[in-house]
């Protein structure tokens, strides 16, 4: 691209890395690069970017995975227990930054008057800027609920705390207030689903996740916009009610045919980031909390038969997971989670926990950026916990993980009525996979409410007990979080923002960090955490 190395310094500027000298853009230019990268290029590269750090081992499966209890680490486990990586913190919030400047390189091709009909080869105009601002928000979205304020950008809104992305701003762009974010990409998300032409694609080629489908991203906007709101229900109720009527009456998430997901490929080189990190190594199994859920020993549900596609039985091997030919089983006793936070899980026997199934482990998983059930439950929830949207988000989330109908049928006959812990439980579950999510609404709600917690003593099952070496044999242990903060009795409420702010932009992160009630710690919460 002309401008490549110019993109490139908007990135670090955004990042805190260093700002760029005009002078050096012909010395940096490459002849043999087109002019422009055709656009459709850029989105299928910048939603597999996303996806592929957001969702890997460290960002998700040593971070909001274990938290969130779904899955738990088979040695060490110290993040589980919070210790997380820094380096962790530094990639969500570094690349989040680098793949928004090629979002807005595919905005300004197609605001450009000397690219925009170039651009519109591969696809309409404004439904590529559309698609492109839904994906920002998502972005922003997560980015702003792990740390609260941060440096961002908005396509349609003029706001002098708006810096990120800007090559006219200095290299240390002030930190919008999260509360601004909330309410401009509530805007993003509408304005986006109204200027989108559901009757020309989106992009051509190179849509990963719609397949260009315009109608399936202007719901997605939609259903976005609900999700955004639904966060807000604690400290802005007629905002959150307002905003989630206006979604529902524009058109939102239909079935799981709508489901956003990002699509892998077989091959290794383009499969899924946890299918990449299985390659190698074997660090994951499905966490004993969220098993004793669906096996009906916690929570008020019975046995739920997701089980059997979210897990594998205990008789599975890795490799067995990873070729698909374990044999499945229906019986609820050969499933087993591993111990959560527990320090000796590397001395477990690997026959006595249920690794992750090969629905999951597998190089073409598409990861869910969003799905019909939780809109369904976002609706439950905004009509005071109503029973049919309640049973239609279940449904589906059974239906989406191949549940046979008539399990699906005998299990919502059930069901317990619908309240804000059954509502919010089965939510959970229909979040597997889909942490990050699951973390935001935990944080807001405090449900599910089948987790362990510090303090909380764990007892372990007959199988796992006996398989430990007699100097590593317990029958239980008591969850410590790690020494991040004696303080720590809870979830975290946040990520402390990465270190090297503090030299490259101390000034904007201090005045950030200010405005947190414990400061740059984990136990800062956040405005709209209030239960």
């Amino acid at each position: 691209m002309k401008n490549k190395f110019i993109i490139l310094c908007m990135s670090l500027l955004v990042s805190g890395f260093y700002s760029c000298d005009d002078g050096l853009e012909d010395l940096n230019s490459n002849p043999n690069e087109p002019e422009v990268v055709p656009t459709n290029n850029i989105f299928a590269y910048s939603t597999k970017r996303f996806t592929d750090f957001s969702r890997d081992a460290f960002n998700t499966g040593r971070l909001t995975l274990p938290w969130m209890q779904y899955w738990g680490q088979t040695a060490y486990a110290d993040e589980d227990r919070f210790l997380y990586r820094e380096t962790a913190a530094q990639s969500i919030y570094q690349n989040t930054y680098l793949v928004a400047t090629d979002l807005k390189a595919i905005l300004d091709q197609n605001t450009n008057p000397e690219t925009r009909d170039g651009a519109a080869a591969y696809g309409n105009n404004d439904n590529q800027i559309a698609a492109s601002r839904i994906m920002l928000s998502y972005m922003f979205y997560e980015l702003t609920n792990f740390f609260g304020d941060i440096p961002y950008y908005s396509y349609g809104t003029e706001n002098e705390s708006f810096q990120a992305l800007s090559v006219n701003n200095s290299s240390s762009p002030v930190f919008a207030s999260q509360e601004d974010i909330y309410t401009d990409i509530l805007k993003e998300l509408r304005e986006s689903a109204d200027m989108i032409n559901p009757n020309e694609p989106a992009f051509i080629s190179g849509d990963n996740i719609f397949n260009g489908d315009a109608e399936k991203w202007r719901r997605f906007a939609n259903s976005l916009r609900m999700r955004v709101a639904n966060n807000l229900r604690g400290v802005d109720l007629a905002t959150a009610n307002a905003e989630i009527d206006d979604a529902i009456a524009d058109g939102v998430m239909q079935s799981n045919d709508d489901n956003a997901a990002q699509t892998y490929a077989t091959a290794d080189d383009n499969a899924s980031p946890l299918w990449i990190a299985h390659i190698t190594r074997t660090d994951f199994a499905v966490a004993a909390p969220f098993v004793q859920l669906l096996k009906g020993e916690k929570g008020n549900f019975g046995p739920d038969p997701r089980l059997f596609e979210m897990a594998a039985p205990i008789s599975a091997s890795i490799d067995e997971v990873k070729n698909g030919t374990y044999e499945r089983s229906v019986n609820y006793d050969d499933y087993l989670g591993i111990p959560y936070a527990f320090r000796n899980t590397n001395f477990l026997d690997r026959t006595t926990y249920s690794f992750m199934s090969s629905k999951v482990l597998k190089p073409d998983y598409k990861e869910v950026l969003m799905e019909y059930a939780e809109v369904q439950f976002i609706i439950s929830e905004r009509n005071g916990f109503a029973q049919e949207n309640y049973v239609n988000g279940v449904t589906a989330s059974m239906e989406r993980w191949g549940v046979d109908p008539a399990e699906i049928t005998s299990f919502v006959s059930n069901l317990p009525a619908a309240s804000q812990e059954t509502v919010l439980n089965q939510k959970y579950i229909a979040l597997y996979m889909q942490a990050h999510q699951a973390y935001a609404d935990y944080r807001r709600t405090s449900f599910p409410n089948t987790i362990v917690l510090p303090g909380e003593t764990v007892q372990l099952p007959a199988e796992q007990i006996a398989g430990l070496a007699p100097d590593n044999r317990v029958e239980s242990y008591i969850f410590e979080a790690g020494p991040v903060d004696p303080s720590v009795t809870e979830i975290p409420f946040r990520l402390r923002y990465p270190q090297i702010l503090q030299t490259l932009n101390g000034t904007n992160r201090s005045e950030a960090v200010a405005k947190l009630p414990n400061g740059d710690l984990i136990t800062s919460k956040l405005f709209w955490d209030v239960n």
